[in-house]
């Protein structure tokens, strides 16, 4: 008896070793869709996370349409303020030895030399938007860590959230014995699967941003990873047929057939999408890149298709959300007469719209194909404020194309004193990105910082501040703006910010960029029920990470003491 147990022992365990051996495994095929299930997962999980901000921002009626359409409308008059606006000299404003233009722009009167029961008398009196802190304000130090730069336009949290990606991809791959030398048709799977999810985060009507509350633009990172990942899948699926066609001196028989030269040709249009998106091309040559982009996912798409039927599902819901961008497109397009201006101390053109767009302009002077390109470009006015205007700098083909056009107009008196001006019939698409959740009229304060033509992000942050200030629909106490060099811009800037209200003022100084971010935080940690600060960037990359160092640099007591310090970034490049 006891020597019968163990041979039952044995065999009860060789039994269930043969049952797993020959147990049915999942297809490539439901692997590859369970990849995309965890993604939406994934997405879920940010979307919950992030809902109290999303709730915030649309709890009040301007939030519906606020950065989402474009609305018609003629030239206001500036508004008339009951709350005065004064100018207040801080630590920062007084520097001379710094390297940026500043301007500390805005404060409420009513709070300096006031006792804090009359300070929170007068706040009984504003109608404030909700605030909700960031993720990076409630998890800080550790949020500063995931938003330390380790490269260009790199942090540890993108490059976490990237290599978190690639290890589900490298799971799938070789889960239940998986071998892509042995049989690569699940990297193949794999990489058709994820169609709809490189388009999905490449849109400009970005489904995954909506749902997150950021611009199209913050996503592109992972639009480009995603492409990355699904090219690797591909070629790595491609080189195992043709190792074991080669191996078994089948090659050029097996090439021929119908099967393998359609996948052929969608691999083709797939390294003509990746090979033309490299950054040095995008960023020199982006309407060839525009092009061959297109070009290059027709062939894909056409190709897998008729390769492999399964594909067809995959393509036809890229193609459903890639139709669902251009319909919302549609919808966001106007056509206009803009007038156009050549401003040559700055090298731009400014173009003025009765009504972040992108731009088509339809003259013979931009080019054959000219017309057909929408360049994308920040709105320098509020979005109820006085028509809506761009600046144009002239950094590539398009654009000097556009200077050059502008340049040619008429010489005639202008009310705005701008000069030369004339119109040309353009077509506005918009608007796309921008602040997306971060609500600025939520926050005690606001620090602006610009670049070059970066300007006009922060020209019209400021002006739909003091607008909101007017109406008692912002909690903001201190607004200051720290630009570039360029002291034409610094003149124009200063005599556009003393239109937005009567009895604002403006002083210029010379402050380096940590002192006035160290500055505006201590004076917003005075504040009682203080709601952070909040810290707008646009401008070239270098700048960009200036900023993200200066504002992971504040101490940690101050930032609690502050209500937080949040940063928004939008920098140039495609």
């Amino acid at each position: 008896m006891s020597s019968a147990a163990p041979s039952m022992a044995k065999s009860t365990a060789a039994a269930a070793s043969a049952a797993a051996a020959t147990a049915p495994k999942p297809p490539d095929a439901m692997l590859a869709y369970y990849l995309d299930i965890a993604l939406l997962c994934a997405v879920g999980f940010f979307f919950l996370v992030l809902l109290p901000r999303t709730i915030a921002r649309f709890s009040s009626h301007s939030g519906w349409s606020k950065g989402l359409v474009l609305k018609g409308g003629r030239a206001q008059s500036p508004p008339t303020s009951q709350l005065h606006l004064q100018r207040q000299y801080t630590s920062a404003t007084l520097a001379e030895d710094g390297s940026d233009q500043s301007h500390t722009l805005a404060a409420h009167n009513n709070y300096y030399g006031g006792s804090k029961e009359q300070l929170a008398k007068d706040a009984g009196r504003l109608d404030p938007p909700p605030h909700v802190p960031t993720l990076t304000s409630m998890l800080n130090p550790i949020s500063s860590l995931l938003l330390y730069s380790v490269a260009p336009g790199k942090t540890i949290g993108k490059l976490s959230l990237m290599t978190l990606y690639l290890a589900a991809v490298v799971f799938v791959t070789f889960f239940m014995d998986g071998n892509p030398l042995a049989n690569s048709k699940r990297l193949g799977m794999i990489a058709v699967s994820q169609v709809p999810v490189a388009i999905a985060l490449g849109t400009k009507n970005n489904l995954v941003g909506m749902l997150v509350g950021m611009g199209y633009e913050r996503l592109n990172f992972l639009h480009r990873w995603v492409g990355i990942v699904t090219f690797g899948a591909a070629n790595l699926h491609a080189l195992g047929y043709i190792y074991k066609w080669a191996l078994a001196k089948e090659l050029l028989q097996e090439i021929q057939t119908p099967l393998a030269y359609r996948g052929l040709i969608g691999l083709f249009g797939l390294q003509m999408l990746y090979f033309t998106s490299l950054g040095f091309i995008r960023q020199r040559a982006y309407g060839f890149f525009l092009a061959s982009h297109i070009a290059g996912l027709a062939l894909f798409l056409v190709g897998i298709c008729y390769h492999e039927p399964f594909c067809i599902r995959y393509v036809s819901v890229g193609l459903i959300i890639y139709g669902f961008d251009h319909l919302l497109r549609i919808v966001k397009t106007r056509f206009a007469s803009a007038r156009v201006t050549a401003v040559k101390e700055l090298g731009l053109t400014r173009v003025e719209i009765p009504t972040h767009v992108r731009l088509r302009v339809f003259s013979g002077e931009m080019g054959v194909f000219g017309w057909s390109i929408a360049h994308p470009f920040t709105v320098a006015t509020a979005s109820n404020g006085r028509g809506l205007v761009l600046m144009c700098k002239k950094a590539g083909s398009w654009t000097n194309k556009l200077y050059a056009a502008a340049a040619t107009a008429g010489e005639y008196a202008a009310e705005d004193g701008f000069g030369a001006q004339r119109e040309l019939r353009v077509v506005v698409e918009g608007p796309y990105g921008g602040l997306g959740n971060m609500v600025m009229a939520s926050y005690s304060a606001a620090l602006l910082v610009a670049g070059g033509s970066g300007i006009t992000f922060a020209l019209s942050a400021v002006e739909e501040l003091v607008q909101d200030i007017c109406n008692s629909k912002s909690a903001i106490k201190f607004i200051e703006i720290s630009e570039g060099k360029e002291s034409a811009a610094g003149q124009r800037l200063a005599a556009h910010l003393a239109t937005l209200a009567p009895s604002l003022n403006v002083y210029a100084g010379r402050p380096p960029l940590a002192r006035t971010m160290d500055s505006i935080a201590k004076l917003t940690s005075a504040l009682p029920h203080a709601r952070g600060v909040a810290v707008g960037v646009c401008g070239p990359l270098g700048l960009v990470q200036q900023v993200g160092v200066t504002a992971r640099g504040v101490d940690g007591e101050l930032r609690s003491a502050c209500g937080g310090v949040e940063v928004h970034e939008e920098m140039f490049g495609w």
